[in-house]
């Protein structure tokens, strides 16, 4: 059971059910706690474009929607793992630490780790901020991750100027104050402790795009196409032109509503209303999916806009932002988990890492290539490419590493320099510089070896 639940431990919001003594002095004591503001814009009501615009309802606006998913389902997908960094660079998995379990399989009884991690990165790219508890044992060690809703959170200084979240409780039933060091707190983009709201910010891009959807809507759905004044050379009865409006309705508006207009008594249609084309629809909403776009950091071909994608640049554009928009959130959760999971006397050195190798890789002829000059240079041995290619390695057979038989260091080339240099002073014959360790047969069978590796 979550914590915010089985508050025992918790300092309970008394002030808010004991009008008392115990409820006067809690109010001395909270004052201490200074809610931190997320931004600076406040909006209430419309908007300018006469939408109203929250958390909530701009993910009707597909393109908000599209980035959110996006960036919250890549790294829910990312494998996340417990380990410690070695001496030589690499990082050893310790898949017997109990925050190993919680971050790669099960963090609570009610979410995955994939859903937890979704959740959270939808939270704060909607509202700045995604918080889950951590749940600890008898000794400290995470237990459980819980998550929590970002509008029941409130971030408060302390009086000893740490962080602590004050959580209300649903129903009237008060608030519990959280220490900082049990939240794992996911923030957005912020100028402190606290992410700012995107959608506050990004109100009047995305209430243009919405108002220009429900235009659209309402042009199809309810328009009368085509749209403009019936005249008539003879007058008509009250009944007469409400007969008429009648049939005119009933043939023309709505989504079947552009058909020919059959008019008799010597009726005349004159358009008088501007068509979407005539108002560049199309145009704007192409430029609207690209202005959203920007709020997230998301490129446009990452939401199907390939409006000018091509195929040439698309995998490039796909590695970009690999950098560019998933590694800062990335970041963000190791760094928190990191902090929050092992504490700051982390004497083992404990921490997370999540693999974007997958991510980052390009097509199979690019990465065939590039091994293979890794690996003819020395750089890379056999084991290497088939541990960056998630596959079993071979023994210590694929540890060696070759070079070339052509080529040699630059001390050996030196000192065959300095061996000529002797030969003509002394009249002695050079010594014989020893050949690279790689033979002819062995560059033959690694070769081998290693197309076979990259047809898998």
């Amino acid at each position: 059971m979550s914590n915010w639940r089985a508050n025992a431990r918790r300092r309970p919001n008394v002030a808010a059910s004991s009008p008392g003594f115990a409820g006067r002095l809690w109010n001395r004591m909270r004052t201490a706690f200074a809610p931190l503001p997320a931004g600076r814009v406040i909006r209430v009501g419309r908007g300018p474009a006469g939408v109203f615009v929250d958390a909530e309802t701009a993910l009707k606006e597909a393109t908000v929607w599209a980035c959110v998913q996006y960036l919250s389902r890549t790294v829910a997908q990312l494998p996340w793992r417990v380990g410690i960094e070695t001496e030589d660079g690499g990082f050893k998995i310790a898949d017997t630490h109990p925050a190993d379990w919680l971050l790669r399989k099960r963090p609570s009884a009610e979410m995955g780790s994939f859903t937890l991690r979704q959740t959270l990165m939808a939270s704060a790219l909607r509202r700045g901020n995604g918080y889950a508890e951590i749940e600890r044992d008898n000794r400290g060690a995470p237990y459980a991750l819980w998550f929590i809703h970002s509008d029941r959170v409130q971030p408060r200084r302390a009086a000893g100027g740490g962080l602590d979240y004050e959580v209300y409780n649903a129903g009237g039933g008060g608030s519990v104050m959280v220490p900082g060091e049990d939240m794992l707190h996911i923030r957005g983009f912020g100028e402190g402790p606290v992410g700012v709201n995107v959608i506050e910010y990004a109100a009047e891009s995305i209430g243009w795009a919405r108002a220009t959807e429900i235009f659209g809507a309402s042009y199809f759905g309810e328009g009368m196409n085509p749209s403009g004044i019936v005249t008539t050379e003879k007058g008509l009865t009250p009944e007469a032109m409400e007969i008429l409006r009648a049939e005119m309705e009933g043939l023309y508006k709505g989504p079947r509503g552009k058909r020919t207009a059959i008019l008799d008594a010597k009726m005349k249609f004159e358009k008088v209303a501007a068509t979407p084309e005539d108002s560049q629809f199309i145009e704007t909403r192409q430029h609207q999916v690209e202005e959203i776009c920007r709020w997230f950091a998301v490129p446009p071909h990452k939401v199907m806009h390939l409006l000018r994608a091509t195929f040439s640049n698309i995998e490039q554009q796909s590695i970009e932002v690999v950098v560019d928009s998933i590694m800062p959130w990335v970041k963000t959760f190791e760094e928190e988990a990191d902090y929050k999971l092992f504490g700051p006397n982390n004497r083992q050195g404990f921490c997370t890492r999540m693999n974007l190798r997958g991510l980052l890789r390009g097509d199979s002829a690019s990465r065939s290539d590039y091994y293979w000059q890794l690996w003819q240079m020395g750089a890379l041995t056999i084991n290497d490419i088939l541990r960056l290619e998630d596959m079993n390695t071979i023994g210590p057979d694929g540890d060696i590493r070759f070079v070339p038989g052509n080529m040699t260091t630059l001390a050996r080339a030196r000192a065959a320099t300095d061996t000529a240099t002797g030969e003509a002073a002394t009249g002695e014959p050079p010594a014989v510089v020893a050949p690279a360790p790689a033979g002819a047969r062995a560059r033959q069978a690694a070769r081998r070896a290693l197309n076979g590796v990259l047809q898998h």
